[in-house]
């Protein structure tokens, strides 16, 4: 067997370290045409997309693969993950099923390597196949190990508790959860992932009363907190008092994951304050950096700027609302406050925790549609709480704006852009062209038309569909109805292999709009647009992916939609690195699944 290039699996491993489950993918895809009996490829091959949240696609991978021929106890328990994802999607007599195959592979790994991971998830989705006799005593098992009764990591210390409720004993189980999440290594998503997880047993064992009320507190993941606040200028007298104020807000809530921009003043403050008590700073920036340094940092005075790289260098992300320049209008601004509020409700919906905003305000009324009023406004509109730190209503005047030179600008309004292919059709013939688009075409037709002025601008070319919608509710509704009625039935009934089919990406932002003289029709272009472009190739076929911006500007809540994170993708050439997200339902949610 030739062994695999030492550059190849330098890159799976950066992959596999920055949680690029794109990137790995892309590499394995390509490195198994070389090294198709690499046990390495084919393993990653299948974790990759297991990861990226396709458990079927995983599980036809896995098995093509021969992943079940590795004897390892990560190979091994791939499979055990793969059937818990498909059990989290299932219902029924069939659901059992899965979390039982989930049980016996998670077993086999644990019989093969005495590894505590693969012995709690064995314990746990053999609980959920309703074999309790066999899932408490090997949950008993694992609570005798030296490592679980004395554990040195937060996942063993967990483990502990998880082992104890899989046994009914929550009491116990809820007193070691309460110290697991105390240790050092605890973060803020391995708190939520494993809350989650006990959560979903307590309610297979029918715990209830004082007792379910307990873990809850125990288990609850911190707030997230999306930030706001007044700019003020560098050696303000107020802003020993501020920080101070912001500080105690923070421990009293125990919120350790921050939204918010970094302009001067009371943005740095509440960052700074994040950074110090060692929690997790997500910044994001309304447009192109340089501008908003000039527009939102450098106005405060010295001392600002370097205080904004510092907190930039230790955040825990950077989003940008729009790659695109400034263009001078404050409804950038009230969108990227939108943004940042979507962003952290979306982090607290998925940790099943609260969000709250944290306002430095001076009180008075907003007048326009951006600034701190306007952010506490619209916070409370969506139904939320603010706790306000106070600062006084007359502040230094701050430095003028230098305004970029003034040119006619295009006109440019937020609207989502959906772009859609079909993977397979480069190998369609002739004959099986003619069905493909009269029926696959056709249908996607139909429903752009039954969405009539939604659907501000369409085209097509080959299998490829672009369309510009009004909002993101409309092009989620879209979306799901293509990938509804273009389902493998229908593919298998007009002659087309069943593994083809639609792959759909959603993004939201700012673009532009212009007359194409020739197609005598108003066309839409930016950044925002090429954005979208980029992402639906790497989609897998059937799915549905968001990237962040989308996501968080749904009216989530209000709704029957589900997003769940699938990881990072490098869009390269300068469009850098994107969250990305898969759409579904709500429904699809339904029934008991596992977060690990």
């Amino acid at each position: 067997m030739e062994q695999v290039d030492p550059a190849i699996r330098q890159s799976f491993d950066a992959a596999l370290g920055s949680g690029d489950m794109f990137a790995l993918f892309e590499r394995t895809r390509a490195a198994i045409e070389k090294y198709p009996d690499d046990p390495d490829v084919r393993y990653l091959q299948a974790l990759a997309m297991a990861r990226l949240g396709d458990p079927d696609a995983a599980l036809r991978l896995y098995r093509r693969n021969r992943v079940d021929r590795i004897e390892t106890e990560d190979a091994i328990a791939l499979k055990g993950r793969i059937f818990k994802d498909l059990a989290a999607q299932a219902e029924g007599d069939w659901q059992v099923e899965l979390f039982r195959q989930a049980s016996q592979a998670y077993r086999a790994a644990f019989n093969l390597s005495d590894g505590y991971y693969s012995g709690i998830n064995a314990a746990t989705t053999a609980l959920l196949a309703g074999d309790e006799r066999d899932a408490k005593a090997l949950a008993a098992t694992i609570s005798e190990r030296r490592d679980i009764a004395n554990p040195t990591s937060y996942f063993a210390a967990a483990t502990g508790a998880e082992a104890m409720l899989v046994q009914g004993e929550i009491a116990k189980a809820t007193a070691l959860f309460a110290q697991a999440r105390k240790r050092s290594d605890a973060s803020p998503g391995m708190i939520a992932s494993t809350a989650h997880q006990l959560i979903l047993i307590a309610d297979r064992l029918g715990a209830g009363g004082e007792e379910m009320q307990a873990l809850l507190a125990a288990t609850r993941p911190s707030p997230v907190i999306h930030y706001c606040g007044h700019m003020f200028r560098a050696g303000a007298t107020f802003e020993a008092q501020v920080a101070r104020d912001v500080r105690h807000v923070l421990e009293e809530s125990g919120a350790m994951i921050a939204y918010g921009p970094l302009a001067c003043g009371a943005d740095i403050v509440i960052a700074e304050a994040i950074i110090e008590l060692g929690g997790e700073l997500h910044v994001i920036v309304p447009f192109a950096e340089d501008d908003f340094l000039r527009t939102s940092v450098r106005v405060g005075g010295e001392g600002w700027e370097a205080r904004y790289a510092a907190c930039r260098e230790k955040a825990a992300s950077i989003t940008f609302a729009t790659e695109m320049q400034s263009v001078e209008d404050d409804e950038l601004f009230a969108y990227c406050s939108k943004l940042v509020m979507g962003l952290a409700q979306l982090r607290a919906d998925i940790m099943h925790t609260e969000a709250f905003q944290l306002a430095v305000w001076d009180g008075k009324p907003a007048t326009g549609v951006a600034g701190t009023a306007a952010d506490c406004i619209e916070w409370a509109r969506q139904g939320g709480t603010t706790r306000i730190v106070e600062i006084p209503k007359e502040r230094p005047p701050l430095d003028a704006v230098d305004i970029a030179a003034t040119h006619a600008k295009p006109r440019w309004a937020l609207h989502s852009i959906l772009f859609a292919d079909f993977a397979g059709f480069s190998r369609l013939d002739e004959d099986h062209l003619s069905n493909f688009l009269e029926t696959v075409m056709g249908r996607i037709a139909r429903i752009l038309d039954r969405h009539g002025d939604k659907v501000l601008a369409r085209n097509s070319w080959g299998d490829a569909i672009y369309a510009v919608i009004t909002t993101p509710n409309q092009a989620a509704e879209i979306a799901l109805e293509i990938q509804a009625e273009l389902n493998p039935r229908l593919l298998q009934e007009i002659g087309l292999p069943k593994e083809d089919g639609m792959r759909i990406s959603l993004h939201h932002g700012p673009i532009f709009e212009h007359f194409d003289a020739v197609q005598g029709a108003r066309t839409f272009y930016g950044t925002e647009v090429t954005v979208a472009a980029r992402i639906e190739p790497r989609v897998p076929v059937g799915a549905i992916y968001t990237t962040q911006p989308f996501a968080a500007l749904i009216e989530s809540g209000r709704n029957d939609y589900h997003f769940e994170y699938v990881g990072k993708m490098d869009l390269a050439k300068n469009y850098g690195v994107r969250i990305l997200y898969r759409l579904g339902t709500r429904r699809e949610e339904d029934g008991p699944g596992i977060v690990r």
